[in-house]
Protein backbone atom coordinates (compact mmCIF):
# COMPACT_ATOMS: atom_id res chain seq x y z
CA UNK A 1 0.00 0.00 0.00
CA UNK A 2 1.38 3.54 -0.97
CA UNK A 3 1.96 6.06 1.88
CA UNK A 4 -0.63 8.82 0.37
CA UNK A 5 -3.73 5.12 0.23
CA UNK A 6 -2.31 4.43 3.84
CA UNK A 7 -2.56 7.93 4.93
CA UNK A 8 -6.56 8.07 3.25
CA UNK A 9 -7.07 4.64 5.17
CA UNK A 10 -6.30 5.77 8.54
CA UNK A 11 -7.63 9.55 7.50
CA UNK A 12 -11.24 7.51 7.16
CA UNK A 13 -10.85 5.96 10.16
CA UNK A 14 -10.00 2.53 8.66
CA UNK A 15 -7.67 -0.29 10.07
CA UNK A 16 -4.52 -0.52 8.07
CA UNK A 17 -4.14 -3.39 6.37
CA UNK A 18 -1.00 -5.55 4.76
CA UNK A 19 -0.77 -5.77 1.17
CA UNK A 20 -1.95 -9.44 0.96
CA UNK A 21 -4.86 -8.35 3.56
CA UNK A 22 -7.54 -11.06 3.05
CA UNK A 23 -11.14 -11.39 4.44
CA UNK A 24 -10.99 -14.82 5.28
CA UNK A 25 -9.68 -16.85 8.20
CA UNK A 26 -6.00 -17.02 8.79
CA UNK A 27 -6.45 -20.37 9.68
CA UNK A 28 -7.71 -21.11 6.57
CA UNK A 29 -3.56 -20.74 4.92
CA UNK A 30 -1.25 -23.41 5.08
CA UNK A 31 -3.76 -25.90 6.07
CA UNK A 32 -4.00 -29.20 4.07
CA UNK A 33 -7.80 -30.43 4.62
CA UNK A 34 -8.46 -34.03 3.05
CA UNK A 35 -10.32 -33.33 0.25
CA UNK A 36 -13.69 -35.91 0.12
CA UNK A 37 -14.11 -37.85 -2.83
CA UNK A 38 -16.75 -36.75 -5.28
CA UNK A 39 -18.05 -40.22 -5.34
CA UNK A 40 -22.09 -41.04 -5.63
CA UNK A 41 -23.74 -40.94 -2.14
CA UNK A 42 -24.64 -44.14 -0.75
CA UNK A 43 -28.20 -45.54 -0.62
CA UNK A 44 -28.12 -46.20 3.06
CA UNK A 45 -25.60 -45.72 5.75
CA UNK A 46 -26.05 -46.73 9.66
CA UNK A 47 -26.06 -42.99 10.72
CA UNK A 48 -26.25 -39.66 8.47
CA UNK A 49 -24.66 -36.79 10.37
CA UNK A 50 -25.50 -33.20 8.50
CA UNK A 51 -22.72 -31.27 9.46
CA UNK A 52 -18.81 -31.88 8.94
CA UNK A 53 -17.40 -29.53 11.63
CA UNK A 54 -16.17 -30.46 15.43
CA UNK A 55 -19.28 -31.49 16.02
CA UNK A 56 -19.92 -34.05 13.35
CA UNK A 57 -17.21 -35.21 12.77
CA UNK A 58 -16.27 -36.08 16.60
CA UNK A 59 -19.40 -38.24 16.70
CA UNK A 60 -18.40 -39.78 13.58
CA UNK A 61 -14.88 -40.68 14.79
CA UNK A 62 -16.78 -41.84 17.89
CA UNK A 63 -19.32 -43.90 16.00
CA UNK A 64 -16.73 -45.80 14.04
CA UNK A 65 -14.96 -46.50 17.27
CA UNK A 66 -18.58 -48.51 18.47
CA UNK A 67 -18.39 -50.09 14.77
CA UNK A 68 -20.91 -47.86 12.93
CA UNK A 69 -20.31 -46.62 9.97
CA UNK A 70 -21.69 -43.20 9.39
CA UNK A 71 -22.07 -40.80 6.52
CA UNK A 72 -21.01 -37.35 7.01
CA UNK A 73 -22.83 -34.59 4.98
CA UNK A 74 -21.89 -30.68 4.37
CA UNK A 75 -23.38 -28.47 1.98
CA UNK A 76 -19.75 -26.68 1.91
CA UNK A 77 -15.89 -27.45 1.98
CA UNK A 78 -14.22 -28.46 4.96
CA UNK A 79 -13.44 -25.95 7.36
CA UNK A 80 -15.99 -23.21 5.51
CA UNK A 81 -18.39 -23.36 9.06
CA UNK A 82 -17.91 -22.14 12.21
CA UNK A 83 -15.41 -24.74 12.88
CA UNK A 84 -12.83 -22.96 10.43
CA UNK A 85 -14.17 -19.90 11.57
CA UNK A 86 -13.20 -19.40 15.56
CA UNK A 87 -10.49 -17.49 17.27
CA UNK A 88 -9.45 -21.25 18.33
CA UNK A 89 -10.12 -20.92 22.39
CA UNK A 90 -11.26 -23.70 24.03
CA UNK A 91 -13.22 -23.06 26.90
CA UNK A 92 -14.27 -25.16 29.92
CA UNK A 93 -17.28 -23.56 31.34
CA UNK A 94 -21.37 -22.34 30.60
CA UNK A 95 -22.68 -18.90 30.75
CA UNK A 96 -24.51 -19.92 33.63
CA UNK A 97 -22.94 -21.39 36.97
CA UNK A 98 -23.01 -24.79 38.50
CA UNK A 99 -25.43 -23.23 41.65
CA UNK A 100 -28.19 -21.43 38.95
CA UNK A 101 -27.91 -24.53 36.72
CA UNK A 102 -28.98 -26.98 40.00
CA UNK A 103 -31.33 -24.52 41.25
CA UNK A 104 -33.37 -24.07 37.72
CA UNK A 105 -33.08 -27.37 36.37
CA UNK A 106 -31.92 -30.00 39.24
CA UNK A 107 -29.33 -32.85 39.12
CA UNK A 108 -29.63 -32.63 35.02
CA UNK A 109 -28.26 -28.89 35.50
CA UNK A 110 -25.37 -29.74 37.68
CA UNK A 111 -24.78 -33.09 35.24
CA UNK A 112 -24.55 -30.37 32.42
CA UNK A 113 -22.03 -28.56 33.82
CA UNK A 114 -20.21 -31.50 34.67
CA UNK A 115 -20.10 -32.29 31.20
CA UNK A 116 -18.45 -28.82 30.56
CA UNK A 117 -15.55 -29.65 32.60
CA UNK A 118 -15.12 -33.33 31.21
CA UNK A 119 -15.21 -31.01 27.68
CA UNK A 120 -12.35 -29.65 28.47
CA UNK A 121 -10.42 -32.74 29.61
CA UNK A 122 -11.74 -34.77 26.37
CA UNK A 123 -10.13 -32.38 24.38
CA UNK A 124 -7.33 -31.51 25.90
CA UNK A 125 -6.75 -35.64 25.23
CA UNK A 126 -8.44 -35.50 21.63
CA UNK A 127 -6.17 -32.37 19.86
CA UNK A 128 -2.92 -33.50 20.45
CA UNK A 129 -3.72 -37.22 19.54
CA UNK A 130 -5.76 -36.23 16.15
CA UNK A 131 -3.86 -33.02 15.36
CA UNK A 132 -0.41 -32.80 16.93
CA UNK A 133 0.30 -30.23 14.88
CA UNK A 134 -2.64 -27.59 15.84
CA UNK A 135 -1.06 -26.15 19.08
CA UNK A 136 -2.78 -27.26 21.63
CA UNK A 137 -1.22 -25.23 24.99
CA UNK A 138 -3.34 -25.00 28.06
CA UNK A 139 -3.46 -21.24 28.65
CA UNK A 140 -5.84 -20.02 31.02
CA UNK A 141 -8.75 -17.74 30.70
CA UNK A 142 -8.94 -14.33 31.90
CA UNK A 143 -11.76 -12.21 32.62
CA UNK A 144 -11.66 -8.71 32.60
CA UNK A 145 -14.05 -6.43 34.11
CA UNK A 146 -15.27 -3.90 32.22
CA UNK A 147 -16.91 -1.87 34.83
CA UNK A 148 -16.71 -2.15 39.07
CA UNK A 149 -19.69 -4.24 39.06
CA UNK A 150 -18.32 -6.38 36.88
CA UNK A 151 -15.67 -7.21 38.98
CA UNK A 152 -18.04 -7.90 41.85
CA UNK A 153 -19.91 -10.52 39.99
CA UNK A 154 -16.61 -12.00 38.62
CA UNK A 155 -16.20 -12.49 42.73
CA UNK A 156 -18.99 -13.53 42.85
CA UNK A 157 -19.11 -16.29 40.64
CA UNK A 158 -15.41 -17.50 41.77
CA UNK A 159 -16.74 -17.72 44.72
CA UNK A 160 -19.56 -19.60 44.28
CA UNK A 161 -17.85 -22.34 41.90
CA UNK A 162 -15.40 -23.07 44.68
CA UNK A 163 -14.65 -26.68 45.43
CA UNK A 164 -17.30 -27.11 42.68
CA UNK A 165 -14.80 -28.25 39.85
CA UNK A 166 -10.93 -29.16 39.42
CA UNK A 167 -10.50 -25.53 37.64
CA UNK A 168 -9.04 -22.92 39.82
CA UNK A 169 -10.22 -19.64 39.95
CA UNK A 170 -8.16 -16.45 41.19
CA UNK A 171 -9.35 -13.07 41.46
CA UNK A 172 -6.79 -10.30 39.80
CA UNK A 173 -6.40 -6.76 41.45
CA UNK A 174 -5.29 -3.35 39.11
CA UNK A 175 -1.87 -4.40 39.75
CA UNK A 176 -1.90 -7.91 39.39
CA UNK A 177 -3.20 -7.39 36.09
CA UNK A 178 -0.49 -5.61 34.62
CA UNK A 179 1.65 -8.69 35.18
CA UNK A 180 -0.44 -10.22 32.48
CA UNK A 181 -1.43 -7.68 30.12
CA UNK A 182 -0.91 -3.77 29.26
CA UNK A 183 -5.16 -4.04 28.09
CA UNK A 184 -6.19 -0.13 29.63
CA UNK A 185 -9.65 0.53 30.88
CA UNK A 186 -10.21 -2.45 33.06
CA UNK A 187 -11.31 -2.62 36.86
CA UNK A 188 -9.48 -6.19 37.82
CA UNK A 189 -10.06 -9.38 37.23
CA UNK A 190 -10.58 -13.02 37.18
CA UNK A 191 -7.87 -16.03 36.07
CA UNK A 192 -9.40 -19.50 35.39
CA UNK A 193 -7.33 -22.71 34.59
CA UNK A 194 -10.22 -23.42 32.36
CA UNK A 195 -9.21 -22.07 29.29
CA UNK A 196 -6.77 -23.58 26.16
CA UNK A 197 -6.29 -22.29 22.67
CA UNK A 198 -5.66 -24.69 19.48
CA UNK A 199 -5.00 -23.84 15.58
CA UNK A 200 -9.14 -24.39 14.67
CA UNK A 201 -7.88 -25.36 10.83
CA UNK A 202 -5.11 -27.97 11.87
CA UNK A 203 -7.66 -29.31 14.60
CA UNK A 204 -10.46 -29.72 11.77
CA UNK A 205 -8.16 -31.03 9.46
CA UNK A 206 -6.88 -33.94 12.11
CA UNK A 207 -10.07 -34.73 13.16
CA UNK A 208 -11.43 -35.08 9.99
CA UNK A 209 -8.38 -37.55 8.94
CA UNK A 210 -8.86 -39.82 12.21
CA UNK A 211 -12.95 -40.12 11.27
CA UNK A 212 -12.09 -41.08 7.64
CA UNK A 213 -9.25 -43.30 8.32
CA UNK A 214 -11.08 -44.90 11.02
CA UNK A 215 -14.22 -45.03 8.36
CA UNK A 216 -16.37 -42.70 8.39
CA UNK A 217 -17.60 -41.68 4.97
CA UNK A 218 -17.71 -37.75 4.53
CA UNK A 219 -19.22 -35.62 1.79
CA UNK A 220 -19.08 -32.39 1.43
CA UNK A 221 -20.84 -30.02 -2.07
CA UNK A 222 -24.29 -32.16 -0.35
CA UNK A 223 -27.04 -29.67 0.59
CA UNK A 224 -29.36 -31.29 2.97
CA UNK A 225 -32.97 -30.23 1.58
CA UNK A 226 -35.25 -32.45 3.60
CA UNK A 227 -34.84 -35.10 6.39
CA UNK A 228 -38.24 -37.28 6.32
CA UNK A 229 -39.58 -40.22 8.97
CA UNK A 230 -40.55 -43.40 7.96
CA UNK A 231 -42.28 -44.59 10.77
CA UNK A 232 -42.74 -47.92 9.80
CA UNK A 233 -39.21 -48.76 8.29
CA UNK A 234 -38.48 -46.88 11.92
CA UNK A 235 -35.31 -44.53 10.36
CA UNK A 236 -35.22 -41.79 7.59
CA UNK A 237 -34.44 -40.30 4.12
CA UNK A 238 -32.20 -37.83 3.78
CA UNK A 239 -33.03 -35.46 0.74
CA UNK A 240 -29.64 -33.86 -0.98
CA UNK A 241 -28.92 -31.86 -3.71
CA UNK A 242 -27.18 -34.77 -5.25
CA UNK A 243 -28.96 -38.23 -3.99
CA UNK A 244 -31.03 -39.35 -1.29
CA UNK A 245 -29.98 -41.64 1.73
CA UNK A 246 -31.90 -43.99 3.96
CA UNK A 247 -30.20 -44.26 7.67
CA UNK A 248 -31.33 -45.73 10.51
CA UNK A 249 -30.50 -42.61 12.56
CA UNK A 250 -29.93 -38.85 11.81
CA UNK A 251 -27.39 -36.66 13.87
CA UNK A 252 -27.84 -32.87 13.21
CA UNK A 253 -24.91 -30.87 14.34
CA UNK A 254 -25.01 -27.84 12.24
CA UNK A 255 -25.48 -25.27 15.47
CA UNK A 256 -25.64 -20.99 14.15
CA UNK A 257 -25.58 -22.73 10.69
CA UNK A 258 -29.03 -24.35 10.90
CA UNK A 259 -31.24 -23.89 8.41
CA UNK A 260 -34.37 -25.25 6.89
CA UNK A 261 -34.28 -28.28 6.02
CA UNK A 262 -34.27 -29.08 9.90
CA UNK A 263 -37.03 -26.68 11.06
CA UNK A 264 -37.93 -27.60 14.19
CA UNK A 265 -34.41 -27.03 15.10
CA UNK A 266 -33.55 -23.93 13.58
CA UNK A 267 -36.53 -21.94 15.49
CA UNK A 268 -34.51 -22.83 18.40
CA UNK A 269 -31.04 -22.04 17.65
CA UNK A 270 -29.91 -18.32 16.90
CA UNK A 271 -27.17 -17.07 14.68
CA UNK A 272 -25.04 -14.18 15.83
CA UNK A 273 -22.77 -13.34 13.85
CA UNK A 274 -19.34 -12.84 15.34
CA UNK A 275 -16.22 -11.03 13.58
CA UNK A 276 -12.64 -11.34 13.79
CA UNK A 277 -9.41 -9.80 12.41
CA UNK A 278 -5.65 -11.15 12.66
CA UNK A 279 -2.43 -8.63 13.34
CA UNK A 280 0.89 -9.12 11.20
CA UNK A 281 3.17 -10.66 13.59
CA UNK A 282 4.14 -8.41 16.82
CA UNK A 283 7.71 -7.92 17.85
CA UNK A 284 8.51 -9.54 21.29
CA UNK A 285 8.27 -6.84 23.83
CA UNK A 286 4.89 -6.08 22.49
CA UNK A 287 2.98 -9.38 22.32
CA UNK A 288 4.67 -9.75 26.01
CA UNK A 289 2.76 -6.62 26.49
CA UNK A 290 -0.29 -7.79 25.23
CA UNK A 291 -0.25 -11.25 27.11
CA UNK A 292 2.61 -12.04 29.18
CA UNK A 293 1.55 -16.09 29.70
CA UNK A 294 -0.47 -16.11 26.53
CA UNK A 295 -3.73 -16.53 27.96
CA UNK A 296 -7.27 -16.40 26.56
CA UNK A 297 -8.97 -13.33 27.19
CA UNK A 298 -12.38 -12.16 27.05
CA UNK A 299 -14.24 -8.49 28.53
CA UNK A 300 -17.41 -8.54 30.64
CA UNK A 301 -19.32 -7.41 27.84
CA UNK A 302 -22.60 -8.15 26.42
CA UNK A 303 -21.03 -6.85 23.08
CA UNK A 304 -17.77 -8.85 24.54
CA UNK A 305 -14.32 -8.65 22.78
CA UNK A 306 -12.30 -11.55 23.00
CA UNK A 307 -8.32 -11.74 21.72
CA UNK A 308 -5.46 -14.06 22.00
CA UNK A 309 -1.81 -14.38 20.47
CA UNK A 310 -1.12 -16.99 17.86
CA UNK A 311 2.18 -19.53 17.81
CA UNK A 312 3.20 -16.89 15.38
CA UNK A 313 2.80 -13.95 17.50
CA UNK A 314 -0.01 -12.43 15.85
CA UNK A 315 -2.45 -11.03 17.70
CA UNK A 316 -6.16 -12.92 17.07
CA UNK A 317 -9.18 -10.51 18.24
CA UNK A 318 -12.81 -10.75 18.05
CA UNK A 319 -16.05 -9.80 19.78
CA UNK A 320 -19.75 -8.83 18.06
CA UNK A 321 -19.36 -5.52 16.44
CA UNK A 322 -23.43 -5.59 15.54
CA UNK A 323 -26.48 -7.84 16.23
CA UNK A 324 -27.83 -5.49 13.22
CA UNK A 325 -26.67 -6.74 9.61
CA UNK A 326 -23.26 -5.20 9.19
CA UNK A 327 -20.69 -5.47 6.67
CA UNK A 328 -17.19 -7.17 7.55
CA UNK A 329 -15.19 -3.97 7.14
CA UNK A 330 -16.95 -1.54 8.82
CA UNK A 331 -16.90 -4.35 11.75
CA UNK A 332 -13.24 -4.59 11.09
CA UNK A 333 -12.60 -0.90 11.49
CA UNK A 334 -14.54 -1.20 14.70
CA UNK A 335 -12.67 -4.22 15.87
CA UNK A 336 -9.63 -2.45 14.93
CA UNK A 337 -10.72 0.74 17.04
CA UNK A 338 -11.38 -1.74 20.41
CA UNK A 339 -7.93 -3.05 20.31
CA UNK A 340 -5.88 -0.02 19.98
CA UNK A 341 -8.03 1.12 22.56
CA UNK A 342 -6.98 -1.57 24.94
CA UNK A 343 -3.34 -1.33 23.66
CA UNK A 344 -2.06 1.70 22.72
CA UNK A 345 0.76 0.38 21.30
CA UNK A 346 -0.98 -1.18 18.54
CA UNK A 347 -1.61 1.74 17.05
CA UNK A 348 -0.51 1.28 13.35
CA UNK A 349 0.48 -2.75 13.55
CA UNK A 350 -1.63 -3.48 10.38
CA UNK A 351 -4.04 -6.15 10.22
CA UNK A 352 -3.68 -8.85 7.56
CA UNK A 353 -7.06 -11.07 7.62
CA UNK A 354 -10.88 -10.36 8.74
CA UNK A 355 -13.55 -12.76 8.86
CA UNK A 356 -16.85 -14.01 10.10
CA UNK A 357 -18.93 -16.36 11.25
CA UNK A 358 -22.13 -17.49 13.46
CA UNK A 359 -22.52 -18.39 16.87
CA UNK A 360 -25.46 -21.01 17.35
CA UNK A 361 -27.00 -19.56 20.85
CA UNK A 362 -29.52 -20.52 22.43
CA UNK A 363 -32.96 -18.89 24.43
CA UNK A 364 -31.87 -20.26 28.19
CA UNK A 365 -28.02 -19.97 26.77
CA UNK A 366 -26.96 -23.42 27.05
CA UNK A 367 -25.65 -26.17 24.86
CA UNK A 368 -28.29 -28.60 23.98
CA UNK A 369 -27.93 -32.57 23.28
CA UNK A 370 -31.06 -34.89 23.07
CA UNK A 371 -33.97 -35.93 20.45
CA UNK A 372 -36.36 -34.41 18.76
CA UNK A 373 -39.08 -36.27 16.01
CA UNK A 374 -36.38 -39.13 15.96
CA UNK A 375 -33.77 -36.87 15.05
CA UNK A 376 -30.77 -37.11 17.47
CA UNK A 377 -29.30 -33.31 17.75
CA UNK A 378 -26.38 -31.82 19.79
CA UNK A 379 -26.18 -27.76 19.32
CA UNK A 380 -26.65 -24.32 20.59
CA UNK A 381 -23.02 -24.02 22.47
CA UNK A 382 -23.17 -20.22 22.64
CA UNK A 383 -19.74 -19.38 21.87
CA UNK A 384 -17.83 -23.02 23.94
CA UNK A 385 -18.17 -24.81 20.30
CA UNK A 386 -14.10 -25.59 19.84
CA UNK A 387 -14.76 -28.33 23.36
CA UNK A 388 -18.74 -28.30 24.13
CA UNK A 389 -19.08 -29.30 20.38
CA UNK A 390 -16.65 -31.81 20.02
CA UNK A 391 -17.55 -33.27 24.02
CA UNK A 392 -21.34 -33.38 22.70
CA UNK A 393 -20.62 -34.47 19.48
CA UNK A 394 -19.00 -37.79 21.08
CA UNK A 395 -21.81 -37.95 23.58
CA UNK A 396 -24.17 -38.21 20.90
CA UNK A 397 -22.68 -40.82 19.05
CA UNK A 398 -22.25 -42.97 22.43
CA UNK A 399 -25.80 -42.65 23.14
CA UNK A 400 -26.82 -43.86 19.34
CA UNK A 401 -24.19 -46.50 19.37
CA UNK A 402 -26.19 -48.14 22.28
CA UNK A 403 -29.38 -48.19 20.90
CA UNK A 404 -30.50 -47.79 24.10
CA UNK A 405 -32.97 -44.14 25.05
CA UNK A 406 -31.91 -44.54 28.51
CA UNK A 407 -28.42 -43.93 27.67
CA UNK A 408 -28.77 -40.64 26.97
CA UNK A 409 -27.05 -37.71 28.61
CA UNK A 410 -28.57 -36.86 32.02
CA UNK A 411 -28.95 -33.55 30.64
CA UNK A 412 -30.87 -34.40 27.22
CA UNK A 413 -33.95 -34.44 29.49
CA UNK A 414 -33.77 -30.62 29.64
CA UNK A 415 -36.02 -28.65 27.71
CA UNK A 416 -35.15 -26.87 24.28
CA UNK A 417 -36.64 -24.11 24.63
CA UNK A 418 -37.90 -21.43 21.20
CA UNK A 419 -40.47 -18.15 21.39
CA UNK A 420 -43.66 -17.92 19.59
CA UNK A 421 -42.68 -16.28 15.68
CA UNK A 422 -39.10 -17.22 15.92
CA UNK A 423 -38.55 -19.30 12.44
CA UNK A 424 -35.10 -19.41 12.37
CA UNK A 425 -34.51 -15.16 11.46
CA UNK A 426 -33.39 -13.41 14.36
CA UNK A 427 -35.40 -10.09 13.50
CA UNK A 428 -35.13 -9.37 17.43
CA UNK A 429 -31.84 -9.01 17.59
CA UNK A 430 -31.13 -5.02 16.38
CA UNK A 431 -33.35 -4.20 19.49
CA UNK A 432 -31.71 -6.92 21.77
CA UNK A 433 -28.57 -5.62 20.80
CA UNK A 434 -29.64 -1.80 21.70
CA UNK A 435 -30.81 -2.94 25.26
CA UNK A 436 -27.46 -5.03 25.53
CA UNK A 437 -25.39 -1.92 24.63
CA UNK A 438 -27.14 0.27 27.37
CA UNK A 439 -26.09 -2.43 29.53
CA UNK A 440 -22.86 -2.67 29.12
CA UNK A 441 -22.57 0.99 29.30
CA UNK A 442 -24.33 1.32 32.35
CA UNK A 443 -24.75 -2.19 34.65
Amino acid sequence: MSTRAASAQRARGAAPTTPEYREEPLWWEGVSFPEPPASALPDSADVVIIGAGYTGLAAALELCRHGVRPLVLDCRELGRGASGRNAGMVHGGLRLDRATLQRRHGAAGVALHEAATAAHDFIARLAPQVAPDCDYRDTGWLYLAHRQVQLRRLRSRAAAGAGQSRFSNRMLSVEQLREETAAAGFHGGLLSSAGSSLHPGWYLAGLARAAMHAGATVRTGARVRAVTRQVQSRGFVVDTGIGRVRARHVLAATNGYTDAALPQLRRRVIPIGSYIIATEPLPDDTAHTVSAHRRVMTDTRNFLHYWRLTADQRLVFGGRASFAPTSLTRARDQLYAAMVTMYRQLAGVRVTHAWSGNVGFTFDRMPHIGRMDGITYAMGYCGSGVAMGTWLGTLAARWIASRDESDAPPFASLPFPGIVGYRGNPWFLPAAGLWYQLRDRFF
